[in-house]
């Protein structure tokens, strides 16, 4: 058998070079080199353009979810965002597609489950994924026209960029402000403390990379003539690279770009290595940034330190850099995790900790927030390296990360050839060998064998040759109470300078220019041009995933490369007392953070990932699909080699059962610090998806839940729970005594309470599992609960009880918004696939032309949540909140042709490509069988514009709505008593 395996492999090798043979010319592209891959079940093939000299590397793999992508080396010149500013320009139009905006037009048009654009330090790319070849090549030609015939017209640098505008385009006596949708993209970056952290370490250390996104204090410098020869100089075949990945031939595309690229000529790469400062001894830099509201004044500071450690082209030095820093940072049995986290230094690791090969240096980076003592953690981060190079690895460590490494060759993801791009382009882009990136065995090989002969000199030979007594760069910022509002009043300075600027004719160019944008952005548009797919070409039967169910327990026997993933949940519903609901996430999140009374969850941890591809648990609350009544459970998951599964059950044991919350009440104080810590940012980035948790408990029971458990009343009591943890008495009775309830609570049950759902590939593995879930389940029957009379009925769970408008109030630069409707229908109404169709129409159609190209906000949509029956209305980083709740409620004139287009909008997610281990899952968490998807699909397959009109009409024109915006408050528009106002830190 180990002799045919040779041979096969020895015959599809010879196979794939008599595909692709070294030498040989497709299309004006030379065959440089093949790479096999076998361990990833791909292969490798090099390419040069002859005429233009661009580089195009295509991943050859039995894989339907094909990968197109284009990038170009873009230097940033300076902080005006030029890069950011034209990759959004360059997107509004080309002489093949003369429209409008063609990227999110064409959004409407195609079945591609994943379209972007996107623009890194010294780098801009444009990817997209799609399983239907004709969509393929419709997206590939509109991307390749965008990037290489953009129009770049004025107006969409001014609705892309910047401009000054009038408040009231018709009215030239209103106020001018600043517009554009990358500026409040920007914007809002800034109100997200981490990345305004990590932008000022970067830009501090990295001068020659400016921001490549864009300083808003900058980006009012960029003018339109900058843009335009920013693109003439760099969007150029002789400066660009290409991906394709998938099963779709190559020679298609090769043609594709050859037509393109032979109308350029063969210029100067534009591939110059930006280089960081040259450090030659210790550095300190010190600046000031916004405070966290959810700290102490005492604990506003964050601090990193940083040395440089060679280049990414020596790819097996960089692997040992990484491997090095999971050594030292992560996990809680880590050196650093236990001196400076678990020391009370800081609460958690800044956003820039880590190895990071990204640009053309690589840099090694250890950092805390939440600290006191600047000086105490450099000397800390000094001595740790000190101590290291005196003490032997943890083989066991070791062990796991290259068992992880290993297990995530065989995990299948539906998303790998773009997570194969995301490896490969940024070292390409800096001169870095593509193919290497992909040699997982050799590098493994390579690292195995100099474990054995090196030992632990391996990584300390790392140490001393770049971190043990090297110059390092420490990057500190300050929190500042008054940082915001200092921003606030540069803008406003800012743009009075502007104004102060102007003579009658530059306000009258101002004021015409309003209108001629505003005159295009309302264009009734030709879109013929534009390649789309039809409703036809959505299958109008869904795949099914058959799923085997003994007693509520579920199997689903599929491909699985040789693994088994395990699902299993607690049912909690009216079993809970009321008062304990807000805190059952930090339960789940506990019991993967404290340890038992015998061992720390470090020395857990580790186990873990020597025998496992991980373990997880959340708290989920689900929506009964039929009924609409809510349901709560306790979930839990993890995954192995089929051989290993009984691991992942011994893992399941330990922490539901027997995780010691008294005697690892310093663990659970630390976890609630860290929560509290990374609270804020996470509403800056998402803050329209907490407004719309919040709008949406005040009608529907399940999200009132939902908000209790991971909206801002989540966000409320971590808060409140981060300020008591120094007071003992306090911490027992609101924090101890609660978690050790719950858990009685929870791993009290009888089997009735307790369900599986396990993805493995054969009925043998799928019997063996079963074994191991009967013993399993024996675990919990010797456990007897309290008489537990103060138990809740979870379909009473209170609403939130309020009339007015909502104002969640943070020092944000930006808004985010959210009104929602309710409907009261459930999953399988035909009026709900309606809805859905219609929530399609609005954002694509009139919301992101409303809201995102007229108002500046970077994005706006409505969404319907099918299960819940609610309708909503959303945007973020929005300049003009008030002004988009008003048009939340205006009616539209929907056409016919619009139908089409919002169901193939619909269906990129719907039939988007799923994961082995996703298969089925949705009839486990959500009691959707395929019966009722395929219900669902058909529905929404027929709605027709009368259905569409018929149900605006009856459910939302005219119908109350709960609204809530997300930011500072605004001076005369949302204070109480009109506005009901929350402050996230009372």
């Amino acid at each position: 058998m180990l002799r045919f395996r040779r041979l096969a492999s020895t015959y599809e090798k010879a196979k794939l070079l008599k595909k692709y043979p070294v030498g040989a010319t497709f299309h004006g592209y030379e065959v440089r080199r093949v790479l096999p891959v076998p361990e990833l079940r791909l292969t490798a093939v090099d390419l040069c353009h002859t005429q233009t000299g661009s580089q195009h590397v295509h991943i050859d793999r039995n894989d339907t979810n094909n990968v197109f992508s284009i990038a170009f080396k873009t230097n940033p010149p300076n902080a005006t965002g030029v890069p950011h500013i034209l990759e959004h320009t360059t997107l509004c139009g080309s002489q093949k597609y003369p429209v409008h905006d063609p990227f999110f037009k064409i959004l409407n048009r195609s079945l591609a489950n994943f379209m972007n654009a996107m623009t890194a330090s010294d780098y801009t790319f444009f990817p997209f994924s799609t399983t239907n070849s004709k969509d393929f090549a419709n997206l590939r030609d509109v991307y390749l026209d965008a990037t290489l015939h953009p129009l770049l017209s004025r107006e969409d640098f001014y609705q892309e960029g910047w401009r000054l505008e009038y408040s009231d385009i018709n009215d030239n006596k209103s106020d001018i402000n600043f517009k554009g949708v990358v500026y409040n993209e920007m914007k809002g970056q800034v109100s997200n403390a981490d990345y305004y952290f990590w932008s000022q370490f970067q830009q501090t250390i990295y001068p020659a990379l400016n921001n490549s996104g864009g300083d808003p204090k900058k980006i009012t410098d960029l003018a339109y003539e900058d843009l335009v020869n920013f693109q003439n100089k760099n969007y150029h075949p002789s400066n660009s690279k290409t991906f394709t990945y998938g099963n779709l031939p190559l020679e298609g595309t090769l043609k594709k770009l050859n037509e393109e690229f032979v109308q350029f000529g063969k210029r100067h790469k534009h591939d110059k290595k930006l280089f960081p400062i040259d450090l030659k001894e210790d550095t300190s830099v010190e600046k000031i940034g916004p405070v966290d509201p959810m700290l102490p004044p005492e604990k506003q500071q964050k601090t990193s330190l940083t040395w440089m450690c060679g280049t990414p082209e020596d790819t097996y030095e960089t692997f040992l850099l990484r491997i090095l820093g999971n050594l030292l940072m992560d996990g809680q049995s880590s050196i650093m995790y236990k001196r400076l986290i678990e020391s009370g230094l800081g609460n958690e690791f800044a956003v820039n900790t880590g190895a990071d090969s990204n640009t053309s240096v690589n840099m090694f980076t250890v950092g805390v927030q939440g600290t006191e003592n600047v000086a105490g953690v450099k000397a800390a981060i000094e001595q740790i390296f000190e101590d290291v190079l005196k003490t032997p690895f943890d083989k066991v460590k070791i062990q796991g990360i290259i068992e992880q490494i290993e297990l995530s060759k065989k995990d299948q993801k539906p998303d790998f050839g773009l997570q194969i791009l995301y490896s490969v382009l940024p070292g390409w882009t800096n001169q870095v060998d593509p193919f290497e990136a992909l040699q997982f065995d050799k590098t493994l090989k390579r690292f195995k064998n100099d474990l054995e002969t090196k030992g632990d000199s391996l990584f300390y030979d790392i140490m001393n040759k770049y971190l043990y007594k090297k110059p390092s760069f420490q990057f500190t910022m300050k929190g500042d109470p008054d940082f915001s509002a200092g921003l606030a009043l540069e803008e406003k300075t800012r743009l009075q300078g502007k104004i102060d600027a102007l003579d009658a004719n530059d306000k009258k160019v101002i004021f015409e220019r309003g209108k001629i944008l505003h005159e295009k952005q309302n264009k009734v548009e030709d879109l013929s041009c534009l390649p789309t797919l039809r409703l036809s070409d959505i299958p109008r039967t869904a795949p099914t995933y058959p799923v085997q169910t003994t007693g509520k327990d579920m199997v689903r026997i599929t491909d699985t490369n040789g693994i088994s993933y395990l699902h299993g949940k607690k049912i909690l519903d009216n079993s809970i007392p009321l008062e304990l609901y807000p805190y059952i996430p930090l339960f789940t999140d506990s019991l993967l953070s404290l340890g038992t009374s015998t061992e720390t969850f470090g020395e857990i941890e580790n186990e873990i990932k020597l025998y496992t591809g991980g373990i997880s648990t959340r708290t989920a609350v689900s929506t009964d699909p039929v009924t609409m009544e809510p349901s709560i459970s306790f979930n839990f998951s993890g995954w192995s080699l089929n051989s290993k599964t009984e691991k992942v059950f011994e893992f399941w044991e330990k922490l539901l059962l027997h995780t010691d919350f008294r005697k690892n009440s310093e663990q659970l104080k630390i976890l609630i610090k860290m929560m509290a810590s990374s609270n804020a940012n996470a509403v800056s980035d998402s803050g329209h998806a907490y407004a719309r948790g919040y709008v949406n408990a005040h009608f529907s029971t399940p999200s009132a839940i939902g908000e209790a458990f991971q909206g801002i009343e989540q966000l409320q009591l971590i808060g409140r729970l981060s300020k008591i943890v120094d007071d003992p008495a306090k911490f027992q009775s609101e924090v101890i005594d609660k978690m050790e309830q719950l858990q009685k609570l929870i791993i009290s049950a009888n089997s009735e309470d307790l369900r599986f759902f396990v993805t493995t590939d054969t009925d043998v593995q799928a019997s063996k599992i079963d074994s191991q879930i009967k013993s399993f389940k024996s675990q919990f029957g010797s456990i007897h609960p309290q008489n537990n009379s103060t138990s809740f009925i979870t379909k009473d769970y209170p609403l939130i009880q309020n009339k007015k408008p909502t104002l969640l109030n943070f020092q944000f630069q930006t808004h985010h918004t959210a009104l929602a409707k309710p409907t009261g229908i459930p999953y399988m109404n035909k009026d709900g696939a309606a809805l859905q169709v219609l929530s399609s129409v609005l954002s694509s159609k009139y919301l992101h032309k409303e809201i995102r190209e007229r108002n500046g906000a970077y994005g706006a949509g409505a969404k319907y949540d099918a299960v819940n029956g609610a309708f909503n209305y959303f945007s973020y980083r929005d300049p003009n909140p008030l002004q988009s709740l008003a048009v939340y409620e205006r009616t539209f004139d929907i056409q016919a042709e619009d139908l089409d287009n919002a169901k193939l909008r619909l269906f990129q997610q719907v039939d988007a490509p799923i994961s082995k281990r996703a298969e089925g899952i949705v009839l486990f968490e959500s009691g959707i069988d395929d019966e009722m998807r395929q219900k669902r699909r058909e529905n929404l397959l027929d709605v027709s514009l009368d259905d569409i009109t018929r149900v605006e009409a009856q459910y939302l024109a005219g119908k109350k709505g709960y609204s809530a915006v997300v930011g500072p408050v605004i001076e005369g528009e949302t204070a109480a008593p009109e506005w009901n106002v929350v402050d996230i830190s009372n």
